[in-house]
């Protein structure tokens, strides 16, 4: 009788969304937390599948292929893809990324000082995928586990040999990142996020302490041990650990020279001697770095991939001349200038983002701060009721004025606003006392706060999908004539 393992030798794909079925391949059955994949068994029969896999046997239609009951059919799921692709990740520098913020930045400057250093670059992100000779949007911050080997495979058909991979706690829980090995990994900080998805902040916390189980113990692992919930998993790593922190005591520091609203410098402290993937050494040493990103946490963003980046044997001239040359990401503290106003725009969408964009703004010039913020959809209630909060702890620091928005007509249905949601979020603000105008459409609330504007202020358009075509609706209605202006849908509330 042929095994499971024989059927993957002679599979032409594998796949768990019954759409994608084709003859040869093998489905894998997936109870999702929406759909139970076993529903569709049928679907996918009728579309050619030469083998079911499943971990719920019971229900199983009659069958006249095989069918092979596993114990977790996502981790078969991504058992089968590495074993179709051959394994790519075992041939690959690959730096596998986590944490709650930064992960793309990281990622990016990563990819941005390979480059740099001379090798074929990849990266598999919440922006985009780049697989060597290919660079596509991304729709996932950890795709699927098929198509995560997949990717891989491609670099590995390109020729590419160093890439950098964020890997979100809903990846780990969900078993897309099973069966990758990575070269080194890297914890950035933790805070308050997809509390709905994990049932609570314990079970986030759980399952970004999961990253551990995926280094291997030869494996380096680069923490910020500044932070707090870092600290704790980096207790628990048994493998090698290389510290990294701001204006503290750790392996690899960063000492703060200058901070402006368009750039920053830092001396990058090499404090302990540093073992790098092939065994070279890296001597103790201090070397002076500029960024062209305003902020302490993109400071930290650049040392952990530089420390990454020494790990993998790239020279701290390069590493330096490519942090000087990196020009940020779509939506991280981007900084411009129209009509006078300064405006920041930034994907801030938890706690710790939030409390980023405001440490940052702290050094700016301005007369008057106007924050359009844009409710998180389809994120559950928890998380906006703590950014929420997280307003209300700077309204206490800093005086501006709040615009909240639900981003209704900028979002897709997958990130539409929910009324449990909307009233999580105003009710946070009503309970801790907090003035603020709401307006359901995106262009109502930044016409509110272009209204309320004068030369000299400061707007922070922040938050993620309702804010993502933030810039381009503030600038359209900038560059357009009063009388030109279209009719918002304001539904303004003041409270």
């Amino acid at each position: 009788m042929l095994s499971l393992s024989d059927f993957v030798a002679k599979a032409s794909g594998i796949t768990c969304h019954s759409g994608l079925v084709r003859p040869g391949y093998i489905f894998v059955a997936i109870r999702g937390r929406t759909a139970d994949g076993n529903t569709f068994i049928p679907n996918a029969v009728a579309k050619g599948a030469m083998a079911i896999v499943t971990d719920c046997p019971d229900n199983l239609p009659r069958l006249d292929i095989p069918a092979f009951t596993v114990a977790d059919a996502r981790l078969a799921l991504s058992e089968l893809a590495a074993a179709f692709y051959s394994n790519p990740s075992h041939s690959l520098h690959l730096v596998g990324i986590t944490g709650s913020n930064g992960k793309t930045t990281i990622a990016c400057m990563l990819e941005h000082i390979f480059s740099h250093a001379g090798f074929n670059t990849g990266l598999i992100g919440t922006i985009r995928v780049n697989t060597g000779r290919n660079s596509f949007p991304s729709t996932l911050t950890t795709p699927d586990a098929v198509s995560v080997q997949h990717y891989l495979a491609q670099m590995l058909d390109n020729k590419v040999t160093h890439a950098a991979m964020e890997v979100s706690a809903q990846g780990i829980d969900m078993k897309r990142v099973a069966h990758v090995r990575f070269s080194t990994g890297i914890l950035t900080n933790v805070c308050a996020d997809h509390l709905d998805f994990h049932n609570g902040f314990s079970n986030y916390l759980e399952a970004k302490t999961k990253f551990l189980d995926l280094m291997s113990p030869n494996t380096p692992l680069i923490v910020n041990i500044a932070d707090p919930y870092c600290r704790t998993i980096a207790n628990q790593f048994s493998g090698r650990l290389i510290t990294m922190a701001l204006d503290m005591p750790a392996t690899i520091s960063a000492r703060i020279s200058r901070l402006t609203t368009y750039s920053s410098r830092f001396i990058l402290e090499i404090n302990l001697p540093v073992s790098g993937i092939d065994g070279q050494m890296i001597p103790p040493g201090k070397h002076l770095c500029k960024l062209s990103l305003p902020g302490r946490h993109n400071i930290e963003n650049a040392t952990l991939a530089a420390a990454a980046a020494l790990i993998h044997g790239v020279r701290p001239e390069i590493i330096i001349r490519a942090l000087s040359e990196f020009k940020g990401v779509d939506r991280r503290m981007n900084v411009f200038h129209i009509n006078g106003l300064t405006v920041v725009d930034d994907t801030a969408l938890n706690p710790g983002s939030i409390e980023a964009v405001f440490a940052t703004i702290a050094s700016f010039r301005y007369k008057r701060l106007i924050i359009v913020n844009a409710i998180r959809g389809r994120r559950g209630p928890a998380i906006n009721a703590a950014n929420a909060a997280a307003f209300a702890t700077q309204r206490r620091k800093t005086v501006f004025e709040l615009i909240i928005t639900a981003g209704a007509g900028h979002v897709g249905e997958v990130d539409t606003v929910t009324d449990d949601e909307r009233l999580a979020f105003l009710n946070t603000l009503n309970t801790l006392k907090v003035n603020y105008t709401y307006t359901n459409t995106l262009p109502g609330a930044i016409q509110i706060a272009l209204t309320e504007a004068a030369p000299g202020d400061l707007i922070a358009l922040i938050g993620a999908q309702g804010m993502d075509s933030g810039r381009q609706v503030l600038t359209s209605l900038i560059r357009s004539q009063p009388t030109n202006l279209p009719s918002f849908d304001c539904a303004e509330q003041k409270t």
